[in-house]
Protein backbone atom coordinates (compact mmCIF):
# COMPACT_ATOMS: atom_id res chain seq x y z
CA UNK A 1 0.00 0.00 0.00
CA UNK A 2 1.18 3.45 -0.85
CA UNK A 3 1.24 6.25 1.70
CA UNK A 4 1.34 8.86 -1.06
CA UNK A 5 -1.20 11.65 -0.76
CA UNK A 6 -4.44 10.60 -2.42
CA UNK A 7 -3.47 6.93 -2.40
CA UNK A 8 -5.09 4.14 -0.43
CA UNK A 9 -4.82 4.64 3.30
CA UNK A 10 -3.38 2.06 5.64
CA UNK A 11 -5.95 0.40 7.84
CA UNK A 12 -5.72 -1.23 11.23
CA UNK A 13 -5.25 -5.00 11.29
CA UNK A 14 -8.47 -6.90 10.78
CA UNK A 15 -7.90 -9.29 13.69
CA UNK A 16 -5.85 -8.96 16.87
CA UNK A 17 -3.23 -11.68 17.16
CA UNK A 18 -4.04 -14.02 20.03
CA UNK A 19 -0.41 -15.12 20.40
CA UNK A 20 2.63 -12.83 20.21
CA UNK A 21 5.15 -13.39 17.43
CA UNK A 22 8.03 -15.70 18.37
CA UNK A 23 10.93 -16.29 16.03
CA UNK A 24 13.16 -19.35 16.01
CA UNK A 25 15.67 -18.65 18.78
CA UNK A 26 18.06 -21.37 17.69
CA UNK A 27 18.57 -20.35 14.06
CA UNK A 28 22.02 -19.10 13.04
CA UNK A 29 20.65 -16.01 11.35
CA UNK A 30 18.69 -14.96 14.45
CA UNK A 31 21.78 -15.33 16.62
CA UNK A 32 23.84 -13.27 14.15
CA UNK A 33 21.22 -10.53 14.09
CA UNK A 34 20.92 -10.50 17.89
CA UNK A 35 24.70 -10.07 18.25
CA UNK A 36 24.86 -7.03 15.94
CA UNK A 37 25.37 -3.89 18.01
CA UNK A 38 24.01 -0.52 16.99
CA UNK A 39 25.91 2.15 18.84
CA UNK A 40 25.90 5.73 17.61
CA UNK A 41 22.13 5.88 17.07
CA UNK A 42 19.59 8.19 18.63
CA UNK A 43 16.99 6.61 20.97
CA UNK A 44 14.29 6.70 18.28
CA UNK A 45 16.42 4.89 15.69
CA UNK A 46 17.63 2.40 18.31
CA UNK A 47 14.00 1.58 19.12
CA UNK A 48 13.19 1.13 15.43
CA UNK A 49 16.07 -1.27 14.87
CA UNK A 50 15.32 -3.20 18.07
CA UNK A 51 11.73 -3.62 16.86
CA UNK A 52 13.01 -4.92 13.53
CA UNK A 53 15.22 -7.42 15.33
CA UNK A 54 12.45 -8.58 17.65
CA UNK A 55 9.95 -9.24 14.85
CA UNK A 56 12.40 -10.71 12.35
CA UNK A 57 12.20 -7.74 9.97
CA UNK A 58 15.89 -6.83 10.27
CA UNK A 59 17.89 -7.63 7.14
CA UNK A 60 21.66 -7.45 7.64
CA UNK A 61 23.90 -6.14 4.88
CA UNK A 62 25.51 -8.71 2.60
CA UNK A 63 28.16 -6.28 1.32
CA UNK A 64 29.43 -2.95 2.70
CA UNK A 65 27.46 0.13 1.64
CA UNK A 66 28.72 3.51 0.50
CA UNK A 67 28.89 6.24 3.16
CA UNK A 68 26.75 9.32 2.55
CA UNK A 69 29.54 11.67 3.57
CA UNK A 70 32.93 10.27 2.50
CA UNK A 71 31.56 8.12 -0.38
CA UNK A 72 33.67 5.09 0.63
CA UNK A 73 32.27 1.60 1.15
CA UNK A 74 32.67 1.54 4.92
CA UNK A 75 29.13 1.01 6.24
CA UNK A 76 28.83 -2.52 7.59
CA UNK A 77 25.54 -2.22 9.50
CA UNK A 78 22.12 -2.16 7.89
CA UNK A 79 19.98 0.99 7.94
CA UNK A 80 23.00 3.22 8.64
CA UNK A 81 23.73 6.15 6.32
CA UNK A 82 27.13 7.21 7.69
CA UNK A 83 30.23 5.20 8.52
CA UNK A 84 31.56 5.29 12.10
CA UNK A 85 34.33 7.78 11.28
CA UNK A 86 32.01 10.31 9.67
CA UNK A 87 29.41 9.82 12.39
CA UNK A 88 31.98 10.63 15.10
CA UNK A 89 33.30 13.67 13.19
CA UNK A 90 29.84 15.12 12.62
CA UNK A 91 28.54 14.02 16.06
CA UNK A 92 25.18 12.82 14.67
CA UNK A 93 22.99 9.71 14.55
CA UNK A 94 24.27 7.29 11.90
CA UNK A 95 20.73 6.57 10.65
CA UNK A 96 18.64 9.78 10.75
CA UNK A 97 21.52 12.31 10.99
CA UNK A 98 20.02 13.99 14.08
CA UNK A 99 22.67 15.84 16.12
CA UNK A 100 23.40 14.61 19.64
CA UNK A 101 22.22 17.90 21.16
CA UNK A 102 18.80 17.38 19.56
CA UNK A 103 18.61 13.81 20.97
CA UNK A 104 18.47 15.18 24.49
CA UNK A 105 15.87 17.80 23.53
CA UNK A 106 13.59 15.20 21.94
CA UNK A 107 13.99 12.90 24.95
CA UNK A 108 13.01 15.73 27.30
CA UNK A 109 10.01 16.64 25.09
CA UNK A 110 8.85 13.02 25.07
CA UNK A 111 9.06 12.88 28.86
CA UNK A 112 7.10 16.16 29.13
CA UNK A 113 4.42 14.85 26.73
CA UNK A 114 4.12 11.64 28.74
CA UNK A 115 3.74 13.64 31.96
CA UNK A 116 1.10 15.88 30.36
CA UNK A 117 -0.83 12.88 29.03
CA UNK A 118 -0.84 11.29 32.48
CA UNK A 119 -2.00 14.55 34.08
CA UNK A 120 -4.80 14.88 31.51
CA UNK A 121 -5.98 11.32 32.21
CA UNK A 122 -6.02 11.98 35.96
CA UNK A 123 -8.01 15.21 35.46
CA UNK A 124 -10.55 13.42 33.22
CA UNK A 125 -11.01 10.70 35.84
CA UNK A 126 -11.52 13.34 38.54
CA UNK A 127 -14.10 15.20 36.45
CA UNK A 128 -15.97 11.98 35.68
CA UNK A 129 -15.91 11.06 39.35
CA UNK A 130 -17.40 14.40 40.36
CA UNK A 131 -19.96 14.94 37.60
CA UNK A 132 -20.56 11.76 35.64
CA UNK A 133 -21.34 9.12 38.25
CA UNK A 134 -23.90 9.55 41.00
CA UNK A 135 -23.40 7.42 44.05
CA UNK A 136 -25.91 6.43 46.71
CA UNK A 137 -24.41 9.05 49.01
CA UNK A 138 -25.42 11.79 46.55
CA UNK A 139 -28.99 10.49 46.54
CA UNK A 140 -29.08 10.38 50.36
CA UNK A 141 -27.90 13.99 50.57
CA UNK A 142 -30.54 15.07 48.06
CA UNK A 143 -33.23 13.15 49.96
CA UNK A 144 -32.36 14.75 53.29
CA UNK A 145 -32.31 18.25 51.82
CA UNK A 146 -35.65 17.98 50.01
CA UNK A 147 -37.41 15.99 52.69
CA UNK A 148 -38.29 12.74 50.90
CA UNK A 149 -36.53 10.15 48.79
CA UNK A 150 -39.14 10.49 46.00
CA UNK A 151 -38.11 14.09 45.26
CA UNK A 152 -34.55 13.06 44.38
CA UNK A 153 -33.60 13.71 40.77
CA UNK A 154 -32.03 10.57 39.31
CA UNK A 155 -29.17 10.80 36.81
CA UNK A 156 -29.80 10.22 33.10
CA UNK A 157 -30.07 6.62 32.06
CA UNK A 158 -27.06 5.35 30.17
CA UNK A 159 -27.27 2.82 27.35
CA UNK A 160 -24.95 -0.19 26.94
CA UNK A 161 -22.42 1.74 24.84
CA UNK A 162 -21.89 4.15 27.75
CA UNK A 163 -23.24 7.24 26.00
CA UNK A 164 -26.24 9.14 27.33
CA UNK A 165 -29.43 8.68 25.33
CA UNK A 166 -30.14 11.59 23.03
CA UNK A 167 -33.49 12.68 21.77
CA UNK A 168 -34.53 11.56 18.31
CA UNK A 169 -34.59 15.15 17.07
CA UNK A 170 -30.96 15.73 18.02
CA UNK A 171 -29.89 12.50 16.30
CA UNK A 172 -31.87 13.35 13.16
CA UNK A 173 -30.27 16.83 13.09
CA UNK A 174 -26.85 15.23 13.27
CA UNK A 175 -27.76 12.95 10.35
CA UNK A 176 -28.61 16.00 8.19
CA UNK A 177 -25.09 17.43 8.66
CA UNK A 178 -23.29 17.29 5.25
CA UNK A 179 -19.83 17.13 6.87
CA UNK A 180 -20.69 13.97 8.83
CA UNK A 181 -18.42 11.00 8.18
CA UNK A 182 -19.94 7.73 7.02
CA UNK A 183 -18.78 5.90 10.13
CA UNK A 184 -20.44 8.45 12.41
CA UNK A 185 -23.58 8.34 10.26
CA UNK A 186 -23.81 4.55 10.71
CA UNK A 187 -23.37 4.80 14.48
CA UNK A 188 -26.15 7.41 14.69
CA UNK A 189 -28.41 5.16 12.60
CA UNK A 190 -27.70 2.30 15.05
CA UNK A 191 -28.59 4.53 18.01
CA UNK A 192 -31.84 5.54 16.33
CA UNK A 193 -32.67 1.87 15.78
CA UNK A 194 -31.99 1.12 19.45
CA UNK A 195 -34.25 3.95 20.63
CA UNK A 196 -37.22 2.78 18.54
Amino acid sequence: MSCRKGGPKKKAPRHQNSVAFKHNKHSKKTKQIANIGHDGLCPKCTGIIEWRKRYRKYKPLKAPRRCGSCEQKKITRAYHVLCNGCRQKRNVCAKCLLSKEEWKETEEEDEEEDDEAIDDEIEEENVEGKHGVHTNEDEKIGATQSGSAQDVIKPKEVDTAGTSLMSRKALKQKLEDPDLRERERRSIMRKLAQIT
